[in-house]
């Protein structure tokens, strides 16, 4: 496969956060959640299961829609860039695939971790009723809101996965990877979730801040086009943005087929641990008074 321009993302940023959880505080989380997520994995399933159904659920074709809709934007994005623009766009030698294949890779992804972040906004605000009766388990809402919105995104995941290896005619050996990279994703998604879980059942505003968010760094994450196309004096919004990291590593996976951002690897490893150990610990922080201010 040809070689590409290898990014350096700049990610000093971590070092920031990880001086806000010693390693013991960091290992104490991870492990207080790993027993919750076993413990209480049937609930949490339950709870995603019926609110993917509950959105359509008077409709003929019922929660077939939470399925359809992703599987449409896709095919909508990729005909936009990768048809329409694609003809118009002089890509480098060193390619190494099909364009609307590099846009699916990245953009479904995205899409996927942008739905559990505007979705989270409501995990607590959404089941009041829930979050007032003592003897539930609160702390599974948000991880139910995160598979419930990143499941219906897998049927468009898997047809992104399968044209890709169709256009390249191969098997990517960086495809065993794929289990650690859904794994760091969902540590991201959901650590991030209870974060925003939290902070909106006292910020009610939050959501529409995450939602303007959401729309701005659609255009500042390497989803749809390529990192050397960005002006130099523009390309620190890629390395700020710390989606980038998680897009570029599935892209070496599924894509590029090889590690050509090593740095994004180690920084979404990073990123994981510490979003769901420092989301974690915000949600807990904060338990004592959802139930005075819902």
């Amino acid at each position: 496969m040809a070689k590409v321009d290898q990014i350096k993302p700049q990610s000093g940023f971590l070092f920031t956060l990880m001086g806000l959880l010693s390693p013991l505080r960091i290992f104490r989380a991870l492990g207080d959640f790993a027993r919750l997520a076993y413990a209480r994995r049937e609930l949490t399933m339950e709870l995603a299961r019926r609110d993917m159904g509950s959105a359509h659920a008077s409709h003929s074709l019922g929660a077939l829609w939470v399925y359809i809709h992703p599987i449409l934007i896709a095919l909508v994005f990729m005909t936009i860039f990768g048809v329409v623009f694609g003809s118009k766009i002089h890509l480098p030698k060193a390619f190494p695939g099909d364009y609307s294949a590099y846009i699916l890779i990245g953009l479904i992804p995205w899409l996927m971790i942008q739905a559990a972040l505007v979705r989270s906004t409501g995990a607590l605000t959404g089941n009041s009723n829930l979050v007032k009766q003592v003897v539930f388990p609160i702390e599974v809402l948000p991880v139910g809101t995160v598979i419930s919105s990143s499941l219906p995104y897998v049927p468009a995941m898997v047809l992104a996965i399968g044209f890709s290896l169709y256009m390249a005619g191969t098997v990517p050996p960086t495809i065993v990877l794929l289990p650690l990279v859904i794994l760091m994703h969902l540590m991201v998604s959901i650590g991030i979730g209870y974060a925003l879980a939290a902070l909106t059942a006292f910020m009610r505003d939050l959501r529409e801040f995450v939602s303007v968010f959401c729309l701005v760094a659609m255009y500042i994450t390497p989803a749809v086009y390529l990192e050397e196309w960005v002006p130099g004096m523009l390309r620190p919004l890629l390395y700020f943005n710390p989606f980038s990291y998680l897009i570029w590593v599935y892209q070496d996976t599924l894509f590029y087929g090889q590690i050509l951002h090593p740095e994004a690897w180690w920084t979404l490893a990073a990123m994981a641990i510490l979003s769901l150990a420092g989301g974690w610990r915000l949600f807990a922080k904060l338990k004592p008074f959802y139930g005075n201010v819902l």
